[in-house]
C-alpha cells in the first residue's frame, strides 16, 4: 500500500512538472510578465507610402520581394502579425527587432527609431531574415526574404 502510494504521488509531480514546463515561456524572468506579448506568425513590410511589399504568412509563405537601387536608399516599416491578424512591434523592452542581410556588400539595412532604410550597396541578389528577440533568445525568425539591387 505504501508504495502504491508514493506511485502515485510521483506520477502526480510528474504531471505538475510537465504542465509547469509546457505552460512555460523560455524566458530570462527579468520582467514582472513575461508572458503578456503578442506572439508573430507572420509579418508584413510596408513602403514609404504604406503599401505592402511584402507579407509572410503563417504557413511562412513569402509574398513580394524588397528591392532598391544601388547607391539609394528605401523607407521601410516591419510590422509583425499576430494569429488573431493584429499587426504590432516589438517593445524595445523586452522585445526587439533584429535582422541578418545575407550579403552585406549587396544591402545594408538601417535602423531610424520609427522606420527602416534598405540601403543598396552594389547590384546584385541578397536576402535578410527579420527576428523578435526576448532576451538571449528569438521569439520569431523570418523566413529569408528576397532582396533585389539593381543598377
Amino acid at each position: 500500500m505504501f508504495t502504491e502510494t508514493r506511485k502515485l504521488i510521483n506520477r502526480a509531480a510528474l504531471v505538475l512538472a510537465a504542465t509547469a514546463m509546457l505552460a512555460a515561456c523560455d524566458d530570462d524572468g527579468t520582467g514582472p510578465d513575461d508572458h503578456d506579448h503578442d506572439e508573430a506568425a507572420g509579418l508584413v513590410i510596408l513602403d514609404q507610402n504604406n503599401a505592402t511589399v511584402v507579407s509572410v504568412n503563417a504557413s511562412r509563405q513569402v509574398t513580394g520581394s524588397l528591392s532598391v537601387k544601388a547607391g539609394q536608399a528605401k523607407h521601410l516599416e516591419v510590422w509583425f502579425v499576430a494569429e488573431d491578424g493584429d499587426r504590432f512591434q516589438p517593445d524595445g523592452a523586452e522585445h526587439t527587432l533584429d535582422w541578418t542581410v545575407a550579403n552585406e556588400s549587396i544591402a545594408v539595412i538601417d535602423s531610424h527609431g520609427d522606420h527602416m532604410d534598405l540601403d543598396g550597396v552594389a547590384a546584385g541578389s541578397t536576402a535578410v531574415v527579420f527576428s523578435i528577440l526576448h532576451g538571449n533568445h528569438s521569439d520569431y525568425d523570418s523566413p529569408s526574404i528576397p532582396i533585389t539591387v539593381t543598377p
